[in-house]
């Protein structure tokens, strides 16, 4: 399915935000979790949050306010990252530290424009996402495919991939990487769930 115009209206608020702290700092936010995957799906995997890794939390916090954001103050939500008013449904969440605890090749994130002007959102590698999503995999509970089919809907997606690369970093993530193959059974034994959405 594709992405839902909600969805892409507030990918571009957000990349004006990056595009501001990018300018300010010299330095990329990059969108992770569910929210890159739905990118990379074109919205078969569909997430409300939207995660970002930004190095300088101040200066990040300083980009989200001047793009019109707010820190999440509303009744009945977790009081825990930001919301924007055009775009009440999703929320928007600040991650600190570095990108995949620095084991990904930030020379392989990719950046997107998303709104007519050059703003862009930067993202991992298929790589880094397909590694992500397999370690995700490994501690959901034994009932919850969701992350396991996001892997393989990534493996199977991505234009090309550096599989020795992606092999390294499913290693270093602590996923299996033979459970990309569709022919193999998840952990537990179960049965695969369908497809879910994913709020991570």
């Amino acid at each position: 399915m594709p992405l839902p115009t909600s969805f892409i209206e507030a990918l571009a608020t957000l990349a004006t935000a990056c595009e501001a702290y990018r300018r300010a700092t010299g330095h990329a936010a990059i969108l992770v979790g569910g929210a890159a995957t739905a990118i990379y799906t074109a919205g078969d995997f569909m997430s409300g949050d939207f995660d970002l890794v930004a190095a300088d939390d101040a200066a990040f916090d300083a980009a989200l306010r001047s793009s019109g954001f707010r820190r999440e103050d509303r009744p009945g939500r977790l009081l825990v990252g930001y919301y924007h008013p055009d775009h009440p449904e999703y929320g928007f969440q600040h991650v600190s530290g570095r990108l995949f605890d620095g084991a990904s090749d930030p020379r392989r994130i990719v950046t997107p424009e998303v709104t007519s002007d050059g703003a862009a959102v930067a993202l991992p590698a298929f790589e880094d996402m397909i590694a992500d999503r397999l370690a995700q995999a490994a501690l959901a509970s034994p009932t919850d495919f969701s992350r396991l089919l996001q892997a393989r809907a990534l493996f199977r997606l991505a234009p090309s991939l550096d599989l020795a690369y992606l092999k390294r970093r499913v290693a270093e993530e602590g996923g299996d990487f033979a459970l990309l193959m569709p022919n193999e059974e998840p952990p537990h034994g179960q049965a695969h769930a369908g497809r879910t959405a994913d709020e991570d």
